[in-house]
């Protein structure tokens, strides 16, 4: 098809070069600056004042920009009004005031401004004005005013041009502010929830008890968010071991704050009881009575005995745990105890389980980041991809850890996460 050649004209080019600078610029004072160095080449003037009356008492205004572009140094560093606005002074009245009491594009001919009660003689020399405001909300609380020598300098086609292009530059200047802040303020709220990420991951055990006749892994991934996995190991008396996995419902720094509450809760258990049912009862009444609303608390907790290899446990809503046999390799579901999860009901009505690993068994606990993580298609891993995973491996902790961390990866294809991934992989030895 035949291409219609337009000449670029010295103002389009100009024009054209203003556009791509200041598409590239990040902030509102270098956006001002950028454009007001080229738009001045095609629409001349001999100052700019520029006005806000934002947050004023009516009549008042200030004076943010006051540009003569001949007088303009590149290496200057241009007015910022967002950041000294408290140091500029409010001013009243003179002809500034008497452009603003009329919220309308003008055109101002054969001024005689002279010891103006605001600007003095600063505007001596000035023979025409086109004063534009800059609407905001539907209320005009911004202006640019252009100043000319020559008395009938401008003209209604300059208004209607000049109105509409310095409101499409307000109206970028505003989208640019609010990016920025929003980029602050992203800044500000990954900085406060690397730090609590920081503080939830200073809550797990330092270092994996010496159980003995136990070979013990642990595993935690977390996922972009703070969360709230949780699994410990509490020394009980009569030589036993108390073995925790919990998941704190939703992400963020409330699943985080809620963990470290369950932390210090369970820290502080004194007993006189240690059966599973009973820590878990004491931790359901100290997180029901905190009230936080839409959130609990899916935890499994046992005693393990070292001398007799018995693991009593109670399950509050988590995961049915894992077991690979060691004698036949195959993969069991620990879902007995069923209970409703921790901070749901003043009373938690659970039950104890009980299982004894024999001589190379391996207990899988796990959080449920490791079953719900998604493949590209929307498919979750589940628990047949768990048991798949530990299928195909030896049972040493080790072993279970690395398998399912791989067929993760073959499964999501991503080393990202949705969600916090915790694994706890326990053998007894003999």
């Amino acid at each position: 098809m035949p291409r219609l050649e337009i000449e670029c004209t010295h103002d389009l080019r100009i024009l054209t070069e203003m556009l791509r600078e200041v598409s590239l610029v990040r902030d509102p004072v270098t956006l001002l600056s950028q454009f007001g160095r080229h738009f001045w080449k095609v629409r001349p003037l001999e100052l700019m004042i520029s006005l806000s009356q934002r947050g004023l008492p009516e009549g008042q205004y200030k004076i943010t920009r006051e540009i003569r572009p001949s007088l303009v140094d590149p290496e200057h560093e241009p007015a910022n009004p967002w950041r000294d606005w408290a140091r500029m002074p409010a001013l009243s009245g003179g002809f500034l005031g008497e452009v603003l009491s009329r919220p309308e594009p003008q055109v101002w001919h054969n001024l005689r401004l002279m010891a103006d009660p605001v600007v003095g003689d600063r505007l001596a020399d000035i023979g025409s004005c086109l004063a534009s405001p800059i609407f905001d909300d539907g209320k005009p609380l911004n202006w640019n005013l252009y100043f000319h020598r020559d008395p009938v300098f401008y003209t209604p086609d300059h208004l209607a041009d000049h109105f509409l292009t310095t409101n499409l530059v307000g109206t970028a200047t505003r989208n640019l502010l609010a990016v920025n802040r929003a980029d602050e303020l992203n800044r500000k709220l990954t900085a406060q929830l690397e730090a609590v990420a920081r503080v939830q991951q200073a809550l797990l055990p330092t270092s994996i008890p010496a159980i003995p006749g136990l070979k013990i892994v642990t595993s935690y991934l977390t996922s972009d968010e703070a969360g709230g996995d949780y699994y410990d190991f509490f020394p009980i008396p009569g030589g036993r071991w108390g073995i925790l996995i919990a998941d704190v419902s939703g992400h963020g720094a409330a699943a985080a704050t809620v963990m470290a509450m369950l932390h210090a809760i369970l820290h502080g258990y004194e007993g006189p009881e240690f059966a599973p049912d009973a820590v878990m009862k004491y931790a359901n009444r100290r997180l029901a009575a905190s009230r936080i609303e839409s959130t609990f608390v899916t935890a499994f907790f046992g005693v393990y005995d070292p001398l007799t290899g018995r693991l009593q446990y109670a399950r509050a809503g988590h995961n049915p745990p894992r077991l690979k046999k060691g004698d036949t390799g195959e993969v069991l579901a620990i879902d007995g105890a069923p209970g409703l999860p921790l901070g749901i009901i003043d009373e938690y009505d659970g039950l104890n389980g009980t299982i004894v690993l024999g001589p190379l068994d391996t207990l899988v606990l796990y959080t449920d980041g490791i079953t719900e993580a998604f493949s590209p298609q929307r498919e979750q891993f589940g628990v047949q991809g768990l048991d798949e995973a530990l299928l195909g491996c030896s049972g040493d902790p080790e072993c279970v850890v690395d398998s399912v961390h791989k067929a993760l990866f073959r499964h999501t294809g991503s080393l990202s996460r949705d969600d916090d991934q915790t694994i706890v992989a326990i053998r007894r030895l003999t």
